[in-house]
């Protein structure tokens, strides 16, 4: 398990991990990965000007200390999705019938980020009709099966991470917003402000973001500017407050020490506080040009590291219970020794989705079955590890479109 920490709060010991974590939007976070040997090491670190560390609480020295009192990850990960309140949404389309549908707009709203980014860096309009359209889609692709887009935004394989970011912080969202309930008008804004969230980078040189090392205080300057210089870009086309308030707080974090304005707790716009938990998640389980993307369960950890500092805890729990331990589409071995895809979560019982098992234990392909939702265990899906399809050359979507009977 993760924890993240203030540097003076590092002890000998602790083991530091690099979470992948932009250097561009985190440049406080140390991320040399590795076991605290002395003190004097805390002092360079602080010294240095780093801030932030996380720490792997089952490595080193402090995690064998700990060892005796630790629990597994996943388990504390599900504890804290099932304590988390909110309603549970029905399945209204199978996923394979949604997975047709999402695919064309997934590819839509790619198309728009792209003349929206191009077209504001040229000096051009911004198509805010067309925006709130997608928008109304993505609701309701959302509310037809949430884990349709969902698992489209994280499992097609994209380069340019500039266009994706915003559908997918957008996609999120919104499907996280409908599972907490937020009605029509509410996710639209949502989705809008996901959509815009970083359309301030357009004002930061592009020598400044693909900097290869530390940014000089002048250079993170200007990047913490983009949120408000995304407001304006949108304040006079007749964006809601919501909208507005939402690109330009998705980076102030809960504890008060982000920025631009340094806002804590409830004076972040909650657009903001769910933008901020959406964008880290996707910027985790991404592919960037420096970093391959890091599996959904780790990434899940790292987020559940930052409750209380970064991101108001209820929210982190209300996450981790939306997507599950396992979201959609992860590739996963089972105590049987057969390999699966997570076909749907189970809100009820996060630790045991539905399955649809495609390989057998030495990978020899098998006729697809399905292996339903556990409601109390009894079926015996028990997942034992989370796995990157990448290494084995599979494409989870090819098996997620199937239909099965």
């Amino acid at each position: 398990m993760l924890q993240k920490l203030k540097t003076h709060e590092l002890s000998v010991g602790m083991y530091i991990v690099d979470t992948g974590l932009s250097w561009l939007e985190h440049p406080f976070l140390y991320s040399q990965e590795g076991e605290v040997r002395s003190t004097g090491t805390i002092l360079e670190i602080i010294e240095a000007g780093f801030e932030e560390v996380f720490i792997d609480l089952e490595k080193g020295a402090f995690g064998r200390a700990r060892a005796s009192v630790s629990r597994d990850r996943v388990g504390v990960l599900a504890e804290a999705a099932a304590r988390a309140p909110g309603p549970v949404q029905g399945k209204k389309v199978p996923l394979d019938r949604e997975l047709s549908a999402a695919s064309t707009l997934y590819a839509d709203c790619l198309s728009i980020a792209k003349d929206i980014l191009v077209g504001v860096r040229s000096g051009g309009e911004i198509d805010v009709k067309a925006s709130q359209a997608l928008v109304d889609d993505v609701i309701a692709s959302a509310v037809r099966n949430p884990d349709a887009l969902v698992a489209l935004s994280k499992l097609r394989r994209h380069d340019a991470y500039t266009f994706t970011h915003g559908v997918n912080v957008s996609v999120l969202a919104v499907a996280f917003g409908a599972a907490l309930a937020l009605d029509a008008g509410e996710l639209r804004e949502l989705g809008l402000a996901g959509l815009f969230h970083d359309l301030g980078k357009t004002g930061v040189p592009d020598a400044i973001l693909n900097k290869p090392g530390r940014l000089t205080p002048e250079e993170f300057a200007l990047v913490k500017s983009h949120p408000e210089h995304g407001r304006q870009l949108l304040v006079d086309r007749g964006m809601p407050e919501g909208v507005l308030r939402g690109v330009a707080e998705h980076h102030e974090k809960f504890d008060g020490s982000g920025y631009p304005n340094g806002l804590a707790g409830e004076a972040i716009h909650q657009w903001g506080r769910i933008l901020g938990v959406a964008d880290v998640y996707d910027a985790l389980t991404s592919r960037r040009s420096y970093k391959e993307a890091m599996l959904p369960t780790r990434a899940l950890g790292v987020l559940y590291g930052m409750r209380n500092l970064d991101f108001q805890a209820v929210l982190v729990e209300r996450f981790i219970k939306f997507l599950g331990p396992y979201p959609v589409g992860s590739f996963v071995r089972l105590v049987s020794g057969e390999y699966a895809f997570v076909r749907s979560s189970n809100p009820t019982r996060t630790l045991f989705p539905e399955l649809l098992v495609a390989f057998g234990p030495t990978m020899e392909p098998v006729r697809p079955r399905v292996i339903p939702a556990d409601a109390d265990g009894r079926l015996g899906q028990i997942i034992t590890a989370a796995l990157d399809p990448v290494l084995y050359g599979i494409t989870p979507l090819d098996y997620l479109k199937l239909s099965v009977d």
